[in-house]
């Protein structure tokens, strides 16, 4: 495929052969930079730098869609991957581009090569992992790439990535869906769309009509009207019928039903949604209340329940 990037090499954009566990090392070189920082100064980085030559290959981490390929100011050429679950890799300052917004890849596919573009000191790989928008900064994820160490690519990252093909851990229920999604994650989106008094077929498409009404929903409830469905977004849609009644641990019924899913979109939790407003319940309702500065008191009452509504 021809790559994008003005001046650069065209590349063959093959798929490696099937590799075991959800994510590969997309670059081979030395760790200078980790989400924990920069190797030599410490200074914050959301990433992982992996140095190398100009021209090396860069491959996708695993199987996604490319939501971003494209050059700006700080990262240069950039390449963004979406992919199942809510995870999302990064890969920037790249000389070349052998991959175009929308297109489908594989893991161990050549998405591009290591370069210095944009904010760069010298030819590396800024590799950032993400799902729902966070980056990933966990100890079993950072062992995989320490710094000074030299990693190989197409090797398997072990970290268990729940939620995508060869990882562990349950399939996320509420994965970050745009439009072109398609799937039963989808559906359940059309199925609280509809119950909040959208019109929408439940097909199982993310297409237009689908948008139309995230977007409406989105700025119905007063959060940014991007039309891509996050932790936020789910969290105000399955709390939308929640009438809003006070609870507290030891609070059973239909309320505290909404109330765990809520908490298990807004924050990737897996509380068993049985109705029952016990300890881990709790536990959960005072950590969301300590992350949108509320009093953290575990009683979700008037200010709890608006913030799980607006997408806060």
């Amino acid at each position: 495929m021809t790559v994008l990037a003005t001046g650069s090499v065209a590349l063959t954009g093959g798929t490696a052969a099937a590799e075991q566990g959800a994510m590969i090392v997309p670059a081979g070189g030395t760790i200078t930079g980790s989400p924990n920082g920069y190797c030599r100064s410490g200074n914050p980085h959301d990433g992982f730098d992996i140095a190398g030559p100009t021209g090396a290959s860069v491959k996708a981490a695993a199987d996604g869609t490319v939501r971003q390929s494209d050059h700006a100011a700080s990262p240069g050429n950039r390449v963004v991957i979406d992919h199942a679950g809510g995870w999302e890799t990064r890969y920037l300052h790249l000389n070349s581009r052998a991959v175009s917004t929308g297109q489908k890849v594989k893991k161990g596919q050549v998405i591009g090569t290591i370069g210095s573009t944009g904010h760069s000191t010298g030819p590396h790989l800024h590799f950032q992992v993400e799902r729902n928008d966070v980056v990933i900064r966990d100890a079993s994820l950072l062992d995989d790439f320490r710094c000074g160490s030299t990693v190989s690519q197409g090797r398997t990252i072990a970290y268990a990535f729940p939620g995508l093909p060869g990882g562990g851990g349950a399939v996320d229920a509420y994965p970050k869906l745009r439009e072109g999604d398609r799937g039963d994650a989808v559906k359940n989106l059309q199925t609280h769309l509809a119950a909040a008094g959208h019109s929408v077929e439940k097909d199982g498409v993310f297409g237009a009509k689908t948008l139309q009404a995230v977007k409406a929903f989105q700025k119905k409830i007063g959060t940014a009207a991007d039309g891509v469905v996050g932790p936020k977004t789910w969290g105000a849609l399955v709390t939308a019928p929640a009438k809003g009644t006070k609870l507290r641990e030891g609070s059973s019924g239909t309320e505290v039903k909404y109330l765990q899913r809520g908490l298990n979109a807004t924050l990737g939790r897996s509380l068993a949604v049985d109705g029952k407003l016990g300890s881990a319940s709790k536990a959960a309702v005072v950590a969301y209340q300590r992350s949108r500065g509320l009093a953290a008191d575990g009683v979700v009452g008037p200010s709890t329940w608006s913030a799980l509504k607006s997408g806060r």
